[in-house]
């Protein structure tokens, strides 16, 4: 049963961000989720997986695969996002995370793509960004403090509470950084 788009993860809106900026090949993308890769820095992605993935996208009607003879040789599928990915993908793109773990994966493929889409405003980004995490910590404050204190959920809570401050220093220091990669840097 094929899946539903709100069941997608942080490499399937990778590659539908990646083919918002233009069709592709697989293995024009593959490069992208190596170790070594712009993406693979925080999203791996090995080629057979990556091809499963877009098989299942789609399978969503997300992306449209058509057959392209290049230089005589076998044929190869070119990927392009239909109206529906391009929607899926920006309603990604602007929804904040509430669940700050995802921050080091989600969280920075958002501002990667929101630096290179034309038209994207990543300040609003990242300022959506910053008021989901303080409204976080604001709640993980509150669960800290009705328990009691020195208890193993107290610790949790307070551990959690560390790690929301720790991501909202981050993001204040992102924001004051300003854009700080050119719109096409890591594209070749």
């Amino acid at each position: 049963m094929p899946r539903r788009s709100h069941q997608l993860g942080a490499a399937d809106y990778a590659l539908l961000g990646l083919l918002m900026l233009g069709s592709r090949h697989g293995y024009e993308l593959a490069p992208y989720f190596a170790s070594d890769g712009t993406l693979g820095l925080v999203c791996t992605l090995g080629v057979s997986r990556l091809y499963a993935l877009l098989h299942a996208l789609e399978e969503l009607g997300l992306v449209l695969a058509e057959s392209s003879v290049i230089s005589g040789g076998p044929p190869r599928k070119v990927f392009t996002l239909t109206e529906a990915g391009r929607e899926a993908f920006q309603q990604w793109l602007d929804r904040p995370i509430r669940q700050l773990r995802l921050i080091r994966q989600d969280f920075l493929l958002k501002l990667f793509f929101s630096r290179q889409l034309t038209g994207s405003d990543t300040a609003v980004l990242v300022e959506r960004q910053v008021a989901a995490s303080r409204a976080v910590a604001d709640e993980l404050a509150a669960r800290a403090g009705a328990e009691a204190p020195g208890s193993f959920a107290a610790l949790v809570y307070e551990s959690r509470l560390a790690m929301a401050h720790a991501t909202i220093a981050w993001l204040q220091a992102e924001r004051n950084r300003g854009p700080s990669m050119p719109a096409s840097a890591d594209l070749g």
